[in-house]
C-alpha cells in the first residue's frame, strides 16, 4: 500500500494562488518558501510551487507545464472544516483570480459539495470535513 504525501501543483503567479487557497479556501500554510508554500491538509500536503525554469525541468526530462490549461482534467478535492457555504461565500467575496463553477448542493451520491477553479486553472471539489463521499 502507498500512501500519497504531498499534492503537488505548478502556478503561473505563485501570490494568486496564494491569496486563493488562504484567503478565499481558508488554508494556513505550514512551509513558506521563497518560490513555494505548503499546507497541511490532514491527509497529505499540499504545495504550490511557482513553475520552475524550463532548462530546470529538462534537467529531470520534464517538459514545461502548459501555460494555459494546465488543470484539465484534474479535480483536487477538499475537505473544509466549517460550515460548506461558509467557504463558499468566501470564495465568491473574495479579491482573488479563483472561479466558482457551481453552487453548494446535495449530490446523488450523498453529501454535499460545490466546484470552483483557482487561479491555475486546478479544480477544486470542496465539501464538509469528514465527507466520505466516494
Amino acid at each position: 500500500m502507498a500512501d500519497l504525501a504531498q499534492l503537488f501543483l505548478m502556478s503561473t503567479d505563485l501570490g494568486a494562488a496564494r491569496r486563493f487557497y488562504e484567503d478565499a479556501v481558508g488554508l494556513e500554510p505550514h512551509t513558506v518558501g521563497d518560490s513555494s508554500v505548503a499546507y497541511d491538509t490532514g491527509a497529505c500536503e499540499l504545495k504550490i510551487q511557482a513553475d520552475f525554469d524550463p532548462g530546470e525541468l529538462d534537467s529531470f526530462g520534464l517538459s514545461p507545464p502548459p501555460a494555459a490549461g494546465r488543470g484539465d482534467g484534474a479535480v483536487v478535492v477538499l475537505a473544509v472544516d466549517g460550515p460548506l457555504q461558509e467557504t463558499y461565500d468566501r470564495i465568491d467575496n473574495a479579491d482573488t483570480k479563483g472561479e466558482l463553477l457551481i453552487e453548494p448542493r446535495e449530490v446523488p451520491w450523498g453529501g454535499q459539495m460545490f466546484l470552483a477553479r483557482d487561479p491555475d486553472g486546478y479544480v477544486l471539489e470542496i465539501r464538509p470535513g469528514g465527507a466520505t463521499q466516494s
